[in-house]
């Protein structure tokens, strides 16, 4: 027995074959220990509250009165009773958000409506709002109008 294993270990194919073998186990115990972890995963906003805590972490006092989440939950828009507008979106395995100060970047295609800001790093944003789309675009004309 001993000398079929250190003739098949001799071998540069079973060596490989083993090799290959050994690195797709490792792999797959790293994949199961993420997961166990629940590291990465695909985040999404499960509802209004979630929403409202996102704005209030993003800017300290935020209050939102209006709250409208994308119908995925890969982002929302906020509004307090001052009338800012927060967007927040999906960035990773985590959110990011952005006051929006103008009505310049935003564009209404049905039930949904694309919104551009001035940052580039943060990108153009397409939320599915169903009907409340309508709503909301009439409602983000207001931005900026006192400027």
């Amino acid at each position: 027995m001993n000398t079929l294993i250190e003739t098949a270990l001799g071998n540069p194919v079973v060596a490989k074959v083993l090799q290959l073998l050994g690195s797709l186990l490792a792999i797959l115990m790293l994949a199961w220990l993420a997961r166990r972890m629940q590291l990465g995963g695909d985040p999404r906003i499960h509802g209004a509250d979630e929403a409202r805590a996102l704005a209030e972490d993003a800017i300290c006092g935020f209050e939102a009165q209006d709250i409208v989440v994308d119908r995925a939950g890969i982002g929302a828009l906020a509004r307090d009773g001052l009338g800012r507008v927060l967007l927040i979106r999906q960035h990773g395995s985590h959110f990011a958000t952005r006051q929006l100060t103008s009505h310049a970047g935003v564009r209404l295609d049905g039930r949904f409506l694309t919104i551009a800001t001035d940052d580039r790093r943060f990108g153009t944003v397409t939320l599915d709002l169903g009907d409340q789309a309508q709503v909301w675009a009439a409602s983000l004309r207001r931005l900026g109008a006192a400027a």
